[in-house]
């Protein structure tokens, strides 16, 4: 009986588990969608907006960029389920 109670048991948690690891909403946006939100955020300016990368990471977009003629470039944190830019780091030289 508690062999059976056991195997129970670990089946169980195993269901949770992968039911937890499955829980992640998919993003609503594209990579090229976030990369747009971040070129028109910054476009307006003496130079062309420039993206140097874009990675996926904890439900937003990483989306790293350069304006040369300004001598700027930055980090735009773009929400994968709306588009919003969440938080942004900008340096100019």
């Amino acid at each position: 009986m508690k062999k059976v109670s056991f195997i129970i048991l670990i089946v169980f948690i195993m269901f949770i588990v992968s039911a937890c690891e499955n829980n992640s909403a998919s993003p609503k946006i594209t990579e090229e969608e976030a990369e747009t939100i971040v070129m028109e955020r910054h476009s307006g300016g003496i130079g062309e907006v420039k993206i140097k990368s874009v990675s996926h990471s904890s439900g937003e977009y990483i989306v790293e960029w350069e304006i040369d003629a300004d001598c700027e470039f930055g980090t735009d944190y773009v929400d994968d389920q709306g588009g919003k830019i969440e938080k942004a780091e900008e340096t100019n030289c």
